[in-house]
């Protein structure tokens, strides 16, 4: 998609190249009356350049937010599915430190707001901090688990996962 339109706006350009050097060919008047087009489409093609470039980087920022959902995910299905008690732990480690990464970009996304926007993004980062903080302490119950406890105590942190994942999701829409 991104090549498809880099190659239209490049043969954009070529075409306007050839018009500025046929109108240079013309008499002043021509030329006068020529660069006005020119002018025009130069900046129209300008405007181009920069709407493909807004729109690349709004399509970059979604694909990176599928792929940290799909990671989330991976790892989500890693713990739901775990046998044994090292399966989960690992399972579970894995998926709190895909959200500190994607607690970090978040962060980043909220130091770029301004004003109210700006606190309240931060302050729902701050949250969904202490929500993460709070599952990684509750891991250690998993741990320290006897027998087949363990389970239990998977069931409770799954379940804050995912009200962590809900949280998430409805400050990243914010």
């Amino acid at each position: 998609m991104a090549t498809t339109t880099n190659e239209h706006l490049g043969e954009v350009r070529r075409r306007i190249d050839r018009l500025e050097v046929k109108a240079q060919l013309g008499t002043a008047d021509a030329k006068s009356r020529m660069q006005r087009y020119i002018e025009n489409l130069r900046r129209d093609e300008e405007s181009a350049r920069a709407s493909a470039r807004e729109r690349a980087a709004a399509v970059e920022e979604r694909l990176e937010q599928l792929d940290n959902e799909l990671e989330l995910a991976e790892h989500r299905m890693a713990a739901e599915f775990a046998e044994t008690q090292d399966e989960f732990n690992d399972a579970l480690e894995a998926e709190l430190h895909r959200w500190d990464a994607y607690l970090d970009r978040m962060q980043k996304k909220a130091a770029a707001e301004t004003g109210a926007a700006r606190e309240r993004a931060e302050a729902a980062v701050t949250d969904l901090r202490q929500r993460r903080v709070s599952i990684g302490k509750n891991l250690s119950d998993v741990g320290t688990a006897a027998g087949d406890g363990w389970r239990g105590a998977k069931a409770r942190v799954l379940a804050e996962l995912d009200e962590l994942k809900t949280k998430a999701d409805a400050a990243w829409r914010d």
